[in-house]
């Protein structure tokens, strides 16, 4: 019998459900402003459901990074999205 393995879970900031850490987005916020992590500091993760919805995605990041402007932070995740959609 092979041996189970078990993958590290983390949590959509967006539905807060459950997914395997290699199927989630991770983004973080540095002086309130939304960027790809880097591996230096706090971040959250997004799943591929959520990132679709963007109303759902812009409360989230405005609670996540602890900004008031949507506006902004709707703009920058959509230039992030398709950075990450082209590599």
């Amino acid at each position: 019998m092979a041996p189970k393995v078990n993958y590290p879970q983390r949590m959509c900031v967006a539905c807060r459900e459950r997914f395997e850490q290699k199927a989630l987005l991770r983004l973080q916020c540095k002086e309130q402003k939304l960027s790809s992590y880097n591996g230096i500091g706090r971040s959250f993760y997004l799943c591929l459901e959520c990132v679709e919805n963007e109303k759902k995605v812009t409360r989230a990041l405005a609670r996540a990074c602890k900004c008031g402007d949507m506006k902004y932070l709707s703009t920058q995740f959509k230039e992030i999205i398709t950075d990450v959609r082209k590599s």
